[in-house]
């Protein structure tokens, strides 16, 4: 069982249902509660959303060390799974079930919110990570763009399925719930684009030799450096104008959090990586990267505060 719940990456599938969760709870519910509307998506239909969601991240980390074995005897020798804790075909047979029942459930839920093609999301999650697994990883940059795509897509389809019903039933679109919503998917796509790249020079020496075309193979580590320096930058500096507005709000809270949650720990980042030689430098560095993810997330929790602050003043 330790050696399953190694493989399916249990963490981070928790990090997904806190992230969704968090997305509904402290984004979504209150800023329909300040207009006196209500959530129109049953907390057990949200509940199957989730599990869908995570059981098809599950079947995709099994597919991708299903193929990533050699490779993996190099880069991660201590984190090999399959062929040591869990059969090659327990695996494979794990990663069909789990799809299979993330569609099924998929289904059932885009026909509850009164949308039938929102299945498409899950099946383009589903096949999407199979063909990352078996083609895109190995590829200059195209397998970090759809990783990130995959990871913008867990906050953003917590609102897709919560916002139809609610335009269903009280007829208007809610303009400034879709903006927070495509920020959150934004950042989540910008620092899991960086850390792809991270994980990428870390697993240079393995990658290289099993003919992968990453992009520290490619244009080499120094200049993929670089490019993770300058992503995090650019980040920090678009963080900084949103504090710039906050401070203007008299939004201090939110000022401050920013700065000691997420931007000390993006310095700390840059410094690892301009230091970085050893695999273990850039673990670090891509830790941190997840970290600042998951401060990002926790930040709903103030977002959610400030709102049901000002509902009961009025």
């Amino acid at each position: 069982m330790y050696s399953f719940l190694k493989l399916i990456r249990i963490q981070n599938l928790l990090i997904i249902v806190f992230t969704q969760y968090m997305v509904r709870w402290c984004l979504i519910y209150p800023s329909l509660l300040a207009r006196n509307f209500e959530l129109q998506f049953s907390n057990f239909n949200f509940f199957l959303l989730v599990l869908s969601t995570v059981l098809i991240a599950a079947a995709g980390y099994i597919i991708n060390d299903y193929f990533d074995v050699n490779i993996d005897k190099i880069n991660k020798p201590e984190r090999l799974v399959i062929g040591k804790g869990v059969k090659r075909r327990v695996a494979i047979g794990a990663h069909t079930v789990l799809n299979i029942i993330a569609i099924l459930i998929g289904c059932y839920i885009s026909y509850a919110a009164g949308a039938w093609k929102l299945i498409f999301i899950h099946l383009f999650w589903t096949l999407g990570l199979w063909f990352y697994s078996t083609n895109f990883k190995r590829q200059f940059l195209s397998g970090n763009m759809m990783i990130a795509i995959f990871v913008a897509l867990v906050p953003l389809v917590v609102g897709v399925y919560e916002m139809i019903p609610c335009y269903k039933t009280y007829g208007i679109v809610f303009k400034d719930i879709s903006k927070y919503l495509l920020l959150v998917s934004f950042f989540a796509f910008v620092i899991t684009l960086l850390r792809e790249i991270i994980k990428d020079i870390e697993d240079y020496e393995g990658d290289k030799e099993y003919g992968c075309k990453t992009m520290p193979i490619v244009i080499g580590v120094k200049s993929s450096k670089i490019v993770v320096i300058t992503i995090a930058i650019a980040t920090m500096l678009f963080l900084g104008y949103l504090q710039f507005l906050l401070w203007g709000l008299e939004d201090k809270l939110s000022f401050f959090y920013f700065a000691f949650a997420i931007q000390l720990p993006f310095l700390f980042l840059i410094y690892k990586i301009i230091f970085a030689e050893t695999k273990r430098d850039f673990k670090i560095a891509g830790n941190t990267a997840k970290l600042i993810m998951l401060m990002g997330v926790c930040y709903l929790l103030i977002f959610a505060y400030y709102i049901l602050t000002y509902i009961h003043a009025i």
